[in-house]
């Protein structure tokens, strides 16, 4: 039989059972082979163990393989799903403590910020080795990438192997949610969403509910008095006063949209917004400049949860992640249309005033013809120059890791609007690739 081989490279991450879960939800990709890949033996066939007896259990038809050998996996792929995390505890602690130490301010730093930059010279490098694989191995495979810092590596991917590349995020989720509750609207799903930007940094133009356009409600009712806790639970306060500004309202939480701005260090102080930003990090304990003892504690756990699964200890508990993986290779597959609300991809016009060839993230139709987005959009000028400002620090470090040149990812540090100064982002840069033992590699 002619199996569709789906692969997960990186698949003792927790993207793993949400995707799987998403199986049961598209419901029309049975049949096919799905191919675990990790280099962790221990966490892959802990992940193996709990699929196939999902498999069992619900007594479906889905070719399970798991493997630590990168070629193996990639063989005749055609579909890829990347969701690795390179390095270990302690890299993810000098990404995170190294800006930190050095003055820097933070939220996530997973995507910008100096940590943003650090991160992307770690997952970089084994991303464009797995993609120089896909192109040498299964050259016609689509590549869908969940790794952060998305739109640096999304760009990588393209430039050095030339294959099909889609990054996927739920962050137009967001919005969604919030919307959801201000305007009493029940169910979230039905929320239709138009956003454009780039990764974690995407602006929504337009909101229908059941046919008919409710934006309009939606801007009115952030502002009223009855909807300010749901703005400061979700939270949104950043987002509504930088609508107040810009006339347009970012789509993802204050966790994600504050680190785009050099106001962070302002917002961090202000005796409103800094106590939840410094909550809702979730990595950083900014009393210690440190990572959260916490990460590591609940890593453990997480890996103790899956083991009693796996070992039929505890119940296996399979939930969709919602996230789009599934649907891209379900339309493609069975030659089917199918608009998704968000999809990072090459511009290509969708955007305007940015760069054909940098990826943004946009809504998009999938059918026979490929991922092309839905529609053209204009933003307000003044994000438009925000985004390239970031596009422009992606596509520094990009060749910077490309050319292994370091005074390009420098640059990159330098022109990321959280770096405290140009002497800083060296020093940031030093330290890091010191610490890291990645001296090599530059």
């Amino acid at each position: 039989m002619d199996y569709t081989k789906i692969v997960i490279i990186g698949a003792g991450s927790h993207f793993t059972l949400g995707l799987f879960g998403d199986l049961f939800r598209v419901n029309d990709l049975w049949e096919s082979e799905l191919v675990l890949m990790d280099i962790n033996e221990e966490k892959l066939n802990i992940m193996k163990r709990i699929v196939e007896r999902s498999v069992k259990r619900e007594k479906v038809s889905l070719r399970i393989n798991a493997t630590d050998n990168l070629d193996e996996a990639l063989e005749n792929a055609d579909f890829v799903i990347i969701t690795i995390r390179s390095g270990n505890l302690r890299t993810l602690k000098e990404i995170i403590e190294v800006p930190l130490r050095l003055g820097t301010v933070e939220i996530v730093g997973d995507t910008v910020g100096p940590s943003g930059i650090l991160k992307g010279i770690v997952e970089m490098p084994a991303i464009i080795n797995i993609a120089e694989k896909i192109r040498d191995l299964s050259p016609h495979a689509l590549v869908m990438n969940f790794t952060n810092p998305m739109t640096p590596i999304c760009e990588a991917i393209e430039k050095t192997a030339k294959i099909e590349t889609v990054g996927l995020c739920h962050g137009v989720h967001h919005i969604r949610r919030l919307a959801s509750e201000i305007l009493r609207i029940p169910h979230a799903e039905k929320l239709d969403v138009e956003a454009a930007g780039i990764n974690h940094f995407t602006w929504t133009v337009d909101m229908r509910y059941e046919g008919e356009s409710v934006y309009a409600d939606f801007l009115n009712a952030l502002f009223l008095e009855k909807n300010e806790e749901a703005i400061v639970n979700h939270p949104y306060l950043i987002g509504r006063d930088l609508y107040k500004v810009l006339g347009v309202p970012p789509t993802l939480s204050d966790r994600h949209t504050s680190e785009f701005f050099h106001y962070l260090y302002d917002w961090i102080n202000d005796p409103k917004y800094g106590p939840i930003l410094k909550r809702i990090s979730g990595f950083i304990d900014y009393e210690n400049k440190t990572l959260r003892r916490e990460i590591a504690e609940d890593e453990k756990e997480r890996m103790q949860r899956l083991l009693r699964m796996a070992e039929g200890r505890e119940e296996i508990k399979i939930v969709p992640s919602g996230e789009y993986a599934m649907d891209i290779i379900s339309a493609v597959k069975n030659r089917r249309e199918t608009r998704l609300l968000a999809a990072n991809i090459p511009n290509n016009g969708a955007l305007r005033d940015v760069s054909s060839e940098r990826f943004v993230e946009v809504p998009i139709q999938v059918s026979e013809q490929g991922l092309v987005p839905v529609r053209m959009f204009q933003l307000p000028k003044a994000i438009t120059s925000m985004l390239n400002l970031h596009l422009d620090k992606f596509q520094l470090l990009v060749d910077g890791i490309l050319e292994k040149e370091k005074n390009l990812i420098v640059q990159a540090i330098a022109l990321d609007p959280l770096t405290p100064s140009p002497e800083k982002a060296e020093k940031i840069f030093s330290t890091f690739i010191k610490h890291v033992s990645l001296q090599n590699y530059f």
